[in-house]
């Protein structure tokens, strides 16, 4: 009779089982049905006319955390950010971003514990990829920025041409030498301070940590410096021991590698954010392109001045808007303006003119 009991109150808790998971299995479908039902597909909703360049809202605060903000995902930031009385008196225009140092190493850091990889090879290959991941990030955010950044290969080749292959040996080459080799105003260093993962069932975190300092070529200052952590955590709640095999599952996909990305971005964007804007290079470089647009317009001849041709026929007529084209694009180029290319505008002006130099000791 007790047996009997014992594999009724076990078929009940097997059917029960069968009934969540089925349960589970529809929701799932019914979401990715409507997530296709509920693509766009490119269809527009606008007239196109909307006016492209109007006044940014929020640009110096868009993706900038608050306190509601931390307190929510529990992440205090560990943030600190320093500006020197430098930046807003003589701001640095071109900006070389230099190759991050990894100050965790290339192992796989879980609970705090390193968990080595098979080679040195391979943890010598792990301890770059972190940091160049943070450096790649930091450069997307800077880019958009009104400073002059100088492009990562260019910058990563002079340094390879120059054997200054790793960490010891780029601090070894004084700012204002490193500055006048790659033609800039500043040089971004940066470290990685932090790159973890924790896992306990039902909590995970993602920890990563960043140091930035922005040093002036001309006398060695620090123009600006910063830090900053991101924990990027998941608290999952189970009352009953299928909600706990689902959450530590939910939790153990979400330490996979696009949650690092996704906080990898979030450091160097809190940073990249702080760096004040700087006005006065955005009106410069609103003065440069109305004058650049007035040099070439001057090439261009008005319909009162331009000459006459004769046809075959031995008809005269202006030239045509085609012909008046063709004649400008033979015109000789614009000269260099201040041994660049195009200005201020340019990401890295004159990278052939560069000239090879012996490693520095």
């Amino acid at each position: 009779m007790n047996n009997n009991n014992y594999k009724h109150k076990q078929m009940k808790i097997s059917i029960s089982s069968q009934k969540m998971v089925k349960g589970f299995a529809i929701l799932l479908l019914i979401s990715l049905i409507a997530a296709g039902c509920g693509s766009s597909n490119g269809v527009r909703r606008t007239t196109g006319e909307e006016p492209f360049f109007q006044q940014e809202t929020g640009l110096a605060e868009h993706g900038k955390k608050k306190t509601i903000d931390r307190i929510y995902q529990i992440d205090p930031g560990n943030k600190e950010f320093e500006i020197s009385d430098k930046f807003y008196t003589d701001p640095p225009r071109r900006i070389a971003i230099l190759p991050f140092d990894n100050l965790v190493g290339g192992n796989y850091i879980l609970n705090s514990v390193p968990l080595p990889r098979f080679s040195e090879k391979e943890e010598d290959g792990w301890n770059w990829t972190y940091a160049n991941r943070l450096r790649r990030f930091f450069f997307g955010h800077f880019a958009a920025r009104e400073f002059v950044d100088i492009e990562l290969m260019y910058v990563d080749k002079m340094l390879q041409a120059l054997e200054i292959l790793t960490p010891n040996d780029l601090y070894k080459i004084p700012a204002q030498e490193l500055g006048r080799i790659l033609d800039a105003d500043a040089l971004i260093y940066g470290q990685v301070t932090e790159y973890k993962n924790s896992y306990y069932m039902l909590y995970k975190q993602i920890r990563i940590g960043l140091h930035i300092k922005c040093v002036s070529t001309e006398d060695g200052t620090i123009i600006f410096e910063g830090e900053q952590v991101r924990h990027d955590n998941d608290i999952r709640v189970a009352t009953n021991p299928f909600d706990f095999v689902i959450a530590s599952f939910q939790n153990s996909m979400s330490m996979r590698d696009v949650y690092a990305a996704r906080a990898s971005e979030e450091v160097v964007r809190e940073l990249v954010i702080r760096i004040p804007i700087v006005n006065s290079f955005i009106e410069e470089e609103e003065q440069r392109i109305k004058d650049k647009i007035n040099t070439k317009l001057s090439y261009l001849p008005t319909p009162e001045t331009a000459a006459p041709v004769e046809d075959k026929g031995g008809n005269t007529a202006a030239l045509s808007v085609q012909d008046k084209t063709e004649t400008v694009s033979h015109e000789k180029p614009l000269a260099k303006e201040d041994g660049q290319n195009i200005g201020y505008g340019n990401k890295a002006e004159q990278k052939s003119e560069s000239q090879p130099a012996a490693k520095l000791n």
